[in-house]
């Protein structure tokens, strides 16, 4: 499936689920018209910032709907107008009602599904593990077009401006006209995009990249939406697989070194980096809001650190994770361990809000919107092992 050498497949499992959305979250996050129901990308926005309108279960937490496919869903979910939409290890992306999880359609593409979709307009647009980004009518399920890379697209899409900006294992990143799936421009970026999805802030589009050498290393590329020209990037000690934030003229990337890394957002000049206590490494992508970064350290530990400092604020072990990531929503953190239990934490203090068991190995990290939390359940690289999405909300 891909060519040339490869990272051990743990490592790579453990960064694919991490992995898987204008400048601030307000301008995204829009009312619909029909309740909030949005969170149309990948972490929330197009800064990646994992910032949500929310609000999440206020009670006591309840499973509302459960909803199964016939593989992993290793992908977050994207939610508009009503409706959410996730992609499967068995080939189909699915849309569902969201209040009562009920099957709209489901799309079959050629293989099955590391990228979370994008919803702008009347399409939602996802990479598929063939290679292939497809744009498919909101509506109907039918597919409006496609886009072929030259390998797997696991970094998640995102949409601004008209147009698509999406990563590909072959090395490139990508700009396509959103209407018709026309390549606007490629930028190689040197190395390879594993499942670090492109954050675009200002004209800028940051990614994080694998430079496959004899002593693996990462970069974070910056690159100009219009030209495809690159500003700038940035080496790091361990290869690049989750995705970057960008807040406030920083962005905000862990390496697989298990550094956090501070950078300015216009010129790639560091601010500050830390590591996490006990050499555990970070395994999340970062969440920020507030003035702090929130990120899962390889122990299970949530970690928030101040975003202008680099200083730790708090720390809390919530379980085993396999690097999901953390979601934000009114003051509330939610995050989930890999043998499924979604844990919702104060944002100030890291106090236990509610915890919830679903009774299942987590596929995706939360997604948070008008009163529910949202997750899917299952491993990459099980072709026969069932997958779930599960609704979570107040009883």
């Amino acid at each position: 499936m891909v060519r040339g050498k490869r990272p051990m497949l743990a490592l790579l499992v453990a960064a694919l689920v991490c992995s898987f959305g204008p400048a601030t979250a307000a301008s995204a996050l829009a009312d619909t018209g029909e309740g909030v129901w949005t969170d149309p990308m990948f972490r929330g926005n197009p800064g990646r910032t994992g910032e949500a309108i929310g609000p999440g279960p206020l009670g006591e937490p309840v499973l509302k709907w459960r909803f199964e496919t016939a593989a992993p869903v290793v992908v977050d979910a994207a939610i508009s107008d009503g409706v959410l939409y996730a992609g499967s290890w068995d080939h189909y992306l699915y849309a569902l009602d969201v209040r009562s999880g009920a099957e709209r359609w489901r799309f079959l593409a050629g293989a099955g599904f590391f990228s979370s979709p994008a919803i702008a307009g009347d399409l939602v647009y996802a990479g598929g593990n063939d290679g292939v980004l497809y744009a498919v009518d909101v509506a109907t399920g039918a597919e409006r077009w496609r886009f072929t890379t030259e390998e797997p697209v696991w970094s998640s899409p995102v949409v601004v401006g008209g147009t698509v900006f999406v990563g590909s294992i072959d090395g490139g990143l990508y700009a396509i006209d959103a209407a018709s799936g026309r390549q606007i421009w490629r930028h190689e970026t040197g190395g390879t995009i594993w499942s670090s999805s492109p954050a675009v802030v200002d004209g800028l589009a940051y990614v994080g990249v694998f430079v496959d050498s004899e002593r693996p290393n990462g970069l974070l590329v910056a690159i100009d939406t219009a030209t495809g020209t690159e500003r700038w990037r940035y080496a790091t000690e361990g290869p690049i697989y989750n995705s970057p934030a960008v807040s406030a003229g920083t962005v905000y990337v862990d390496s697989h070194d298990g550094t956090l890394h501070a950078l300015d957002a216009a010129t790639g000049a560091e601010r500050w980096q830390v590591q996490p206590a006990e050499g555990n490494g970070f395994g999340s992508s970062p969440a920020v809001s507030g003035g702090i970064v929130y990120l899962s350290d390889q122990a299970g530990n949530l970690v928030a650190i101040d975003a202008a400092t680099g200083e730790r604020r708090w720390q809390v072990q919530y379980g085993f994770t396999l690097g999901t990531s953390p979601a934000i929503s009114d003051g509330v953190v939610y995050v989930a361990t890999e043998r499924g239990t979604v844990v919702a934490l104060d944002a100030a203090t890291g106090a236990l809000r509610w915890h919830f068991e679903i009774d299942a190995e987590t596929g995706s990290s939360p997604v948070v919107a008008d009163g529910m939390v949202f997750l899917g359940t299952g491993r990459p690289f099980r072709e026969l092992a069932e997958g779930f999405i599960y609704a979570i909300g107040d009883r």
